[in-house]
């Protein structure tokens, strides 16, 4: 049977987006080629008719998933850029690290890949840092936005459930509304 000329890369996208939310949710080092093949419903034999190594596989999906991210804050209209920041630093987003952005999930990962992982790092994180100045027109307020969306991702998930981690995504967003110019929407 011929496959279609486009299968090859359908497939590789299809892989690329399912281990990426095996990685985001159990983590990119502790989940084997078997695990991350399984979750994109193919044969383990066939992880290597895509990618040379698994670090090239954390290579691919730090692009896809960093790519996606800055499409998404770059929302057509203020309003609609503050409801998708308010939705990362909901309880739903801090739950589901599998659904959500890959900075707070895979950044410690990144730091100890290799080089060309943490450039495609870079790269991501400079659109993703493009988009938060369209919103602040400011470098460094934008750089610290993108710190403090991620910072109290991370913390809120290490905390139990319960008022800890309400207080941590409550207080981020009051912030995050205060850099945007935005009045601080009181609970």
């Amino acid at each position: 049977m011929r496959y279609a000329p486009t299968h090859k890369e359908e497939a590789r996208t299809r892989l690329v987006e399912a281990t990426g939310a095996l990685a985001k949710q159990k983590g990119f080092s502790a989940t084997g080629v078997d695990s991350f093949m399984a979750a994109a419903g193919m044969t383990s034999g066939a992880f290597y008719a895509h990618f040379r190594s698994k670090n090239e596989l954390l290579e691919a999906i730090v692009a896809n998933e960093l790519q996606r991210s800055a499409q998404l804050f770059a929302a057509p209209t203020r309003e609609q850029a503050l409801e998708v920041l308010r939705g990362y630093l909901s309880h739903a987003h801090v739950e589901h690290p599998e659904s959500g952005c890959a900075v707070p999930a895979l950044a410690p990962e990144i730091a100890r890949a290799g080089a060309a992982t943490q450039h495609a790092f870079e790269q991501g994180m400079g659109a993703l840092q493009a988009s938060f100045r369209a919103l602040v027109d400011d470098d460094a307020k934008a750089w610290a936005l993108v710190s403090q969306l991620v910072g109290a991702v991370v913390v809120a998930r290490a905390l139990p459930s319960g008022p800890a981690r309400a207080a941590v995504l409550e207080g981020a967003t009051r912030q995050m509304e205060l850099l945007l110019g935005e009045p601080s929407r009181e609970s």
